[in-house]
């Protein structure tokens, strides 16, 4: 009876996790599709803002180096999802509401000691030099990097919210909060555009504070209600939890570290090497395949907390049974990314207007690019759920590491331009790719023969 009883719980379980996946991925979709539709209308908006291809290049290569802040909270986001979808499992309130509190508190000191830093040493230097900018006066350009930098230390501390959104199995949130600030930055930029208002540091305001708005609304009401069970509290911080939150959020630092490197320094390196127009058609048809990224990031970023529940109630089941659905459809989608490739000129053409062309060449690499990207990010979000993360570190790492010299050598000394920075990323993803499944079965194997123990 007491066996019977146990499957029915176990059975219970598994269907409310199944049915909580679902569920996000099916709001997320609809989110997701309209951010889609929001995200090339703020490109065309933008585009035409900024008033040049090159200005347009170079605002996209300032936001790619910007997110590298986001590497500033050490891995602490990442290591607060788990470590809150652990005790929300075993409904441990006091202690998520510490993992909470000491999160907040100590993302808070990093980016104010950052902030502190950067105004002290932002006047020494020529911002203009690392991003191939000297057609823009030095105050100009200062000006913006200042606004987007000390709003971006602002963004790490209300982000946080995301993590505790996906820690509770409700993805969707972060998804709509993305929408939101995508929705209010295209509808400032075209009551400004209509009102002759326009410029790069007009871009850097609203964009700013788009997002700030939005993460600031979207934690006050929710920690009002929703989350008020783990509302942050001075009285809940404790430094001793900060060890437990970066003990693997050391190696999720080490990886954000690795991604930042093979992800985002590809416009970086096109612009010193071949130019920031170049950047323009690079990133427009990067954003043209993002559906495909979109798509199959609706599926898995809910995965990724409720790998984290599967694993802590050693629910080998369930993780085996949605493995094998994810690779079932992972096979028609990059089949259909491929194919897609064909239509991406006729697409740029009816998107931004008759003078933007992509080569063929670019945009079958970045099709390929798409495809390894996307079958490697499922084998990292059940790895990172599970917190087996040290054959990632190493294989991730290797990319890293061979990334910008490669991406150099094959655009510079080969000649390829973007083609050949494309082509870098791709061969430096594929250490993970190949290993990725390879380590991802040794763990299931794990789990299963620790529950027939």
């Amino acid at each position: 009876m007491k066996t019977l009883t146990m499957s029915k719980v176990k059975l219970s379980n598994v269907n409310s996790l199944t049915s909580t996946v679902k569920k996000n991925s099916v709001y997320s979709l609809l989110l997701k599709i309209l951010s889609i539709f929001i995200s090339f209308w703020s490109v065309r908006v933008a585009f035409e803002f900024t008033g040049s291809k090159q200005i347009y290049g170079l605002w996209l290569t300032i936001l790619s180096v910007i997110s590298w802040l986001g590497l500033l909270n050490a891995g602490l986001g990442n290591g607060l999802r788990n470590k809150l979808a652990q005790a929300i499992a075993v409904n441990d309130t006091q202690n998520a509401k510490a993992y909470v509190s000491t999160s907040y508190a100590f993302i808070f000191v990093i980016s104010m000691g950052c902030s502190l830093l950067f105004l002290v040493g932002t006047s020494f230097i020529d911002w203009r030099i690392a991003f191939n900018a000297d057609y823009i006066s030095k105050a100009y350009f200062s000006i913006l990097i200042m606004i987007l930098v000390l709003s971006y230390f602002i963004q790490l501390i209300l982000s946080t919210i995301n993590a505790i959104c996906f820690a509770y199995n409700e993805s969707t949130l972060p998804s709509l909060f993305t929408f939101l600030s995508n929705l209010l930055y295209v509808i400032c930029l075209y009551i400004l555009k209509n009102l002759n208002i326009s410029g790069i540091v007009v871009l850097g305001v609203v964009y700013s504070l788009t997002i700030l708005f939005v993460l600031l609304s979207a934690s006050f009401v929710l920690f009002l209600k929703k989350y008020k069970e783990v509302r942050p509290s001075f009285k809940y911080v404790n430094t001793s939890y900060v060890k437990d939150l970066i003990g693997n959020g050391v190696k999720f630092f080490l990886l954000e570290i690795a991604a930042v490197i093979i992800f985002t320094t590809d416009s970086m390196v096109i612009t010193h090497v071949v130019g920031n127009e170049e950047v323009t058609i690079y990133q427009l048809v990067m954003k043209i395949f993002s559906v495909f990224t979109i798509v199959a990031s609706t599926v898995m970023v809910p995965l990724w907390s409720a790998f984290t529940h599967a694993y802590s109630k050693e629910d080998v089941v369930w993780i085996k049974k949605v493995v094998k659905k994810i690779l079932l459809i992972m096979i028609p989608l990059i089949v259909c990314i491929l194919i897609f490739s064909n239509f991406v000129n006729l697409i740029l053409r009816i998107w931004i207007g008759k003078g933007i062309a992509a080569p063929t060449a670019l945009i079958f690499c970045v099709a390929v690019y798409i495809g390894v990207s996307i079958w490697s990010n499922f084998f990292a979000y059940f790895l990172n759920g599970i917190n087996k993360i040290n054959g990632q570190l190493i294989t991730v790492g290797l990319g890293a590491i061979l990334n910008i010299p490669l991406s150099i050598y094959f655009a510079k000394h080969l000649d390829f331009g973007a083609i050949g920075v494309v082509m870098a990323t791709i061969l430096c993803l594929l250490p993970f790719a190949i290993a990725g499944p390879i380590i991802s079965k040794k763990e299931i194997k794990k789990i299963s023969q620790k529950t027939k123990m």
